[in-house]
C-alpha cells in the first residue's frame, strides 16, 4: 500500500532579489579584500626575493613582527608594527632599525641625536629598558618610522607559516571557493 502526503506540495519559495543582491555584494566585498590580500603578499614576497630586501616593503609600507616586550606597554610582544621610510627621524620617533649587517631588526625609541663626522646618529632604548642601547645607531640603518601598531597580529601572521596555518589557509580558500559555487547557484 502506498502513503501519499496529507498536506499538499508547495512550490519552493522564492528568494528575493534584494537578498540575491546582498549576497553577491557580500561576496564581492570578501573577494576583493582577498585580491587585496593577496597582491600584499605578494608585492612583499617579490620585493624580498627579487630585490633581495630582509624587510621587504609595498608602498614604502613594511610590516614587520616585534618578537620582544623591549618596548612595552606601548608595542607588546607579538603586535605587529607598519614602518614608513622617511627622510628625517627626530627624537622620540619610533624607529626600526637594521643591526648584524641587515640580517636583524630593532625597534626602539630615539632618545637622542647627535652628527659626528658628517653622518647623524641616533641614540635609541626600549621603554621598557633601564639602559639605553649599547651602540649608536647611524641614520643608514634606520629602515622606517613605526606609524602603526596592530595589537597581537603578528602572533597570527607567524602562526600561519605552520603547516597547521597553512592548512588553514587552503581551507579558507576552498570554503569561499564553495560558499561562492552554492550562492551563485
Amino acid at each position: 500500500m502506498i502513503k501519499t502526503l496529507s498536506a499538499p506540495i508547495t512550490a519552493p519559495k522564492k528568494t528575493s532579489k534584494a537578498i540575491i543582491w546582498i549576497k553577491r555584494i557580500a561576496v564581492g566585498i570578501v573577494f576583493a579584500v582577498l585580491l587585496f590580500l593577496l597582491f600584499i603578499f605578494t608585492a612583499l614576497a617579490a620585493d624580498r626575493v627579487i630585490s633581495k630586501n630582509n624587510i621587504p616593503s609595498v608602498f614604502g609600507y613594511s610590516p614587520l613582527t616585534v618578537l620582544t616586550g623591549s618596548m612595552e606597554p606601548s608595542i607588546y610582544a607579538g603586535d605587529m608594527v607598519i614602518i614608513k621610510s622617511q627622510s628625517e627621524y627626530s627624537v622620540g620617533d619610533v624607529v626600526t632599525y637594521t643591526v648584524n649587517g641587515g640580517q636583524a631588526s630593532v625597534t626602539h625609541q630615539i632618545i637622542e641625536s647627535y652628527v659626528e663626522g658628517g653622518v647623524r646618529y641616533f641614540i635609541t632604548k626600549g621603554t621598557n629598558n633601564n639602559a639605553e642601547d649599547p651602540n649608536p645607531v647611524a641614520s643608514s640603518q634606520v629602515v622606517g618610522k613605526v606609524v602603526l601598531v596592530i595589537p597581537d597580529l603578528g602572533i597570527f601572521l607567524e602562526w600561519l607559516k605552520t603547516p597547521s596555518g597553512i592548512t588553514l589557509i587552503f581551507l579558507f580558500a576552498c570554503i569561499i571557493v564553495a560558499a561562492a559555487y552554492i550562492i551563485k547557484a
